[in-house]
């Protein structure tokens, strides 16, 4: 193991990091003072799913400029073998879940309690297609020429996923690959960010020069523009210290054609001053959605330095994105929630296509109610309607919120792992990592035939067993906006999936035009070590879990242990990824432990399956 010193070869994103081994404790969640109460005692709360509506105005839009940075295009790492790892290691905060001064309170929910949780399967009657995507080890030595040796290790994954046209883009922390459709070769990459979004190298080792923080990416394919859309966070660094300094940018890249090999354009917006205190600031895991007119990006605001600064929306054209136009970008800071708490608003991704254009041009939008409840049962819907008006030199959009009450919800515990082979963990002399699971914001949602789609992770009780586990509950929504102007929202359906003597988490639903959907996320526990899995949805309820990747080992990523300033649970997710193409299949993407070679540092893989159409 010989002499590790600090210094630069792992990217530690230390979101989230805490230790929960079964219970709810009053510390910290890493030192991001978002704290887990002990929930209050009692039994299943019935829940009337009444609608509270409570529009009120939002917040003030501004508008942003959209600078074009240049051309970029993707390209693979040299054939000229893998340099050793140095084994170096540079803690790299982020404050994803530093909501700094805010007390996690207890709400008023109760935990769910799973009566017949999901049998597991490992058969696929509709698995068309399955194959590797990206791990540890290719997102550590992607690059060439210039970049070549120049990536950090890096945990969690964050893996997102586009499909279209027969390609399969893939992005994870720090890095993104295309594959065939058809066979799941790989078609090009795997490519750092870095080089892709035309900025300096995370590090340059030779002379121990930092260069640009990138983190968060999403990928996505719209099948009406048949075009692909990339974004990420960046952050610039002190070169000789790596300390993450302004300025901050959320970058967009869009391809030239259909064909994601080939030449794409990359934009960005300053969000340097994007929060509503202690800017500088930046744009924590951004997540993206689209109408028939519109691309959506909503982030959750942090100050480099004092925390949580609230929930940012852009809105922009996507029509002259596509065309290669510069559009205006219309901008929501820090957007009031009556009666609860924004964060983490996820715009919806629509699933086929829509006749009707109500409201002439309607995106919608979902979240928690409130971040800050350990326990909860109430979700927010959101719409920006007029968004054809998107395509004009001066947009004019109206931002709306409404809570609804729903099923109950809560913080779910950190996920204990089977013991296995740690080769990481044994040179350090320390026990098998927890895994991260975060907490219960509602993660990716989809927006199909006039029904709102999303899912997040979730504490669940099964059955008799007294141990809180991890689970998902998912929602089905009917937003509308009435001729008043005023936004309403019912749940149709809902419901909770879970597994006895294991943890499900990062749950990703992606949805068919007709209804069918699929769920994907990462299982583990009991006989199973972190495998990739998903579970088929509709308005009817879940089916059983099938794994389509069964893990080999233990999670053994750096970011779990003491030495790398660690608590006792390694960094997964953030989130997986799911999406429907052009055909009606769906595709999912969920991190797993693959048996490939691995670094010292890390073992984390990626898993892509294609679901064929039920027919």
């Amino acid at each position: 193991f010989g002499n590790l010193a600090p210094s630069q070869d792992s990217q530690y994103d230390s979101k989230k990091q805490q230790h929960s081994p079964r219970r709810f404790t009053k510390e910290a969640l890493l030192k991001k003072r978002f704290v887990k109460l002990t929930p209050p005692p009692g039994s299943w709360l019935i829940v009337a799913l009444l609608i509270l509506c409570l529009p009120i105005p939002v917040a003030a839009q501004t508008r942003e400029t959209l600078q074009f940075i240049g051309s970029s295009q993707l390209d693979s790492p040299a054939s000229t073998g893998i340099p050793a790892d140095d084994l170096r290691v540079s803690p790299h905060p982020d404050a994803d879940a530093d909501l700094a001064g805010i007390t996690k309170g207890s709400g008023s929910a109760s935990v769910p309690v799973i009566a017949l949780p999901q049998s597991v399967s490992r058969t696929h009657a509709n698995l068309a297609l399955a194959f590797n995507g990206l791990t540890h080890r290719e997102q550590r030595f992607a690059g060439s020429g210039a970049y070549a040796n120049t990536q950090f290790s890096t945990e969690p994954p964050d893996s997102g996923l586009a499909v279209g046209n027969g390609f399969v883009l893939q992005t994870v922390n720090a890095a993104l690959a295309i594959y065939d459709a058809s066979t799941g070769a790989l078609r090009q990459g795997p490519t750092a960010l870095n080089q892709f979004f035309r900025l300096k190298p995370e590090i340059e080792r030779s002379s121990a020069t930092y260069g640009d923080f990138t983190s968060d990416p999403r990928a996505y394919y719209d099948t009406q523009l048949q075009r692909w859309f990339v974004i990420v966070v960046a952050i610039a660094t002190n070169p000789q210290t790596g300390d993450l300094s302004a300025p901050t940018r959320l970058l967009i890249a869009v391809s030239e054609t259909s064909d994601p090999t080939q030449v794409w354009k990359i934009y960005a917006i300053d969000t340097t001053s994007h929060g509503a205190e202690g800017c500088p600031c930046f744009g924590d895991q951004p997540v993206i959605g689209a109408d028939a007119h519109g691309l959506f990006i909503s982030t959750n605001a942090f100050s480099l330095h004092e925390g949580f600064a609230g929930v940012q929306i852009y809105a922009l054209s996507k029509q002259l994105l596509a065309g290669g136009a510069v559009p205006a970008v219309v901008h929501w800071s820090n957007p009031k929630l009556a009666g609860g708490f924004a964060f983490s608003v996820q715009p919806s991704i629509r699933s086929g296509h829509t006749p009707d254009d109500p409201a002439n041009g309607l995106e919608y939008f979902t979240s928690v109610a409130d971040i800050r409840n350990m326990l909860d049962h109430r979700i927010a819907v959101w719409a920006i309607s007029n968004t054809a008006s998107l395509a004009n030199e001066a947009p004019t959009l109206k931002l709306r919120s409404t809570i609804i009450g729903a099923q109950p919800f809560g913080v779910p515990p950190d996920a204990p792992q089977k013991n296995g082979e740690t080769r990481l963990g044994s040179l350090l002399s320390q026990k098998t990592e927890y895994i991260a699971t975060n907490d219960q914001r509602m993660q990716q949602a989809v927006f199909a035939d006039g029904e709102l789609w999303s899912a997040l992770t979730t504490m669940v009780a099964i059955g008799e067993d007294p141990s809180p586990h991890a689970g998902i509950a998912y929602f089905v929504l009917r937003p509308s906006i009435s001729a008043s102007g005023a936004l309403h929202a019912e749940i149709l359906s809902q419901g909770y999936l879970a597994v006895a003597d294991a943890d499900l988490f990062y749950p990703a639903i992606a949805v068919r035009p007709n209804g069918e959907g699929a769920i994907a996320f990462t299982l583990s526990g009991g006989e199973y070590y972190p495998s990739a899995a998903f579970a088929t949805v509709d308005r009817n309820g879940v089916g059983n879990v099938q794994i389509v990747a069964v893990g080999t080992a233990p999670n053994d990523g750096f970011s779990g242990y003491k030495y790398f300033g660690g608590g006792g649970s390694g960094r997964t997710g953030d989130y997986s990824a799911a999406t429907v193409d052009e055909r009606g299949s769906i595709w999912v993407a969920s991190e797993y432990i693959p048996s490939g070679p691995r670094t010292l540092l890390a073992n984390w893989g990626t898993f892509i399956a294609q679901i064929a159409p039920i027919k």
